[in-house]
């Protein structure tokens, strides 16, 4: 079953607010300072650009899947070395934010919590939306996303009273190196179009809107900048000690008699929305698993994932020893490398295969006459 074009730009804006309020804001702090801000909105302009071109590759191949697609232009042992190349990094994304939703709980909800109580259920819910398909995902992404977005605005404007606009200044006091080692560090947790590699021939476009994905990746940008500029604005040189930049946001800025209301807010919108990205990413590495091996039943691919997310998981506090590989060279070369130049790569090869084709045509074409 496919997804129609306003589920797919859903589920773009979920990819882009999805990982921007975990540890990123304040680890960025340590290399950019008070100009974090400018590399968290170069990067998401750059991953709107690289949206709106990956889709309009997608609408040129509507009728094959991503498999048949690289199958076609660079034959079918590179795509399947690409698939796996994906696949790593879906798995590493997909890990990232479970080790998020883990710490997420410990820290904010149950100190003494038995990972397993909601680790299983968890689980469960992950392989029941993967089972189920990607249009399963879009629609529950088209009940949440406006609820997200607002309270997001909301826990934003209420932090806006508090900000000292002068953490701000002086603007690039350290010229423009920190912030380009700042975006080569933390570049993993941007390059949000990568999950449209594995929905090739999952997107209806027949009812596309043009508008309807402008729309959502500006409110992305919104959202993103409004609670960054805000975090960085609150806590200042003290940026790094915190975690989890939505959460700390709220709680800083509520009044007394909101504080309720924003944990509710916080803690039932947000891991929500973490749930649902990790279903699609999910959802991605059991397309690419059947995309490897050409396994026809995607049971045996949704069953291998969830076995991956739970041994994952068994790492228990170890787990936390992981955060090394998120700023590793490793990870910053495989994201530059899947998110960034292979958009140029099949861009390119789409065109040099699109172009013998025309040749072929017109060389029958004249032969017949």
């Amino acid at each position: 079953m496919k997804v129609n074009y306003r589920q797919l730009s859903v589920m773009v804006f979920l990819s882009f607010v999805a990982l921007k309020f975990f540890a990123l804001p304040g680890v960025m702090y340590t290399h950019a300072e008070n100009m974090s801000w400018v590399v968290t909105l170069s990067l998401v302009l750059i991953d709107g650009l690289y949206t709106l071109w990956i889709l309009s590759l997608m609408k040129k191949n509507q009728s094959k899947n991503f498999l048949e697609f690289l199958t076609d232009i660079m034959g079918p042992v590179f795509a399947r070395i690409l698939l796996i190349i994906l696949l790593v990094k879906y798995a590493l994304l997909a890990g990232h934010i479970v080790k998020g939703l883990d710490l997420f709980v410990v820290e904010n909800l149950y100190a003494k919590l038995d990972w397993y109580i909601y680790i299983l259920p968890l689980m469960g819910l992950i392989g029941f939306m993967i089972y189920k398909g990607i249009r399963n995902i879009g629609r529950v992404s088209e009940l949440i996303v406006w609820p997200i977005a607002i309270g997001c605005i909301y826990i934003g404007f209420k932090g806006l009273s508090g900000v000292e606009w002068m953490e701000f200044l002086p603007f690039f006091k350290d010229g423009f190196a920190p912030l380009l080692k700042c975006s080569y560090s933390y570049i993993s947790w941007f390059g949000s179009s990568v999950f449209l590699f594995a929905l090739f021939g999952y997107v209806d476009f027949e009812t596309e809107k043009k508008s309807t994905i402008f729309k959502y990746l500006f409110l992305a940008l919104f959202v993103i900048m409004l609670l960054h500029i805000v975090f960085y604005g609150l806590f200042g040189r003290v940026s790094p000690t915190h975690g989890y930049c939505i959460s700390d946001v709220g709680q800083y800025s509520a009044e007394r008699s909101s504080v309720d209301e924003l944990s509710w807010l916080v803690v039932s919108l947000w891991i929500v929305a973490q749930v649902v990205q990790l279903a699609l990413f999910c959802f991605c590495m059991s397309k690419c698993i059947q995309f490897i091996f050409n396994a026809k039943m995607s049971i045996w691919s949704d069953l291998s994932v969830v076995g991956f997310l739970f041994a994952w998981s068994l790492t228990g506090e170890r787990i936390v020893k992981l955060e090394k590989i998120y700023f590793s060279n490793f990870l910053s070369i495989l994201t530059i490398v899947t998110q960034y130049i292979l958009p140029i790569i099949l861009w390119i090869g789409f065109s040099i295969n699109e172009k013998q084709k025309r040749r072929k045509n017109e060389k029958t074409n004249k032969n017949t006459f």
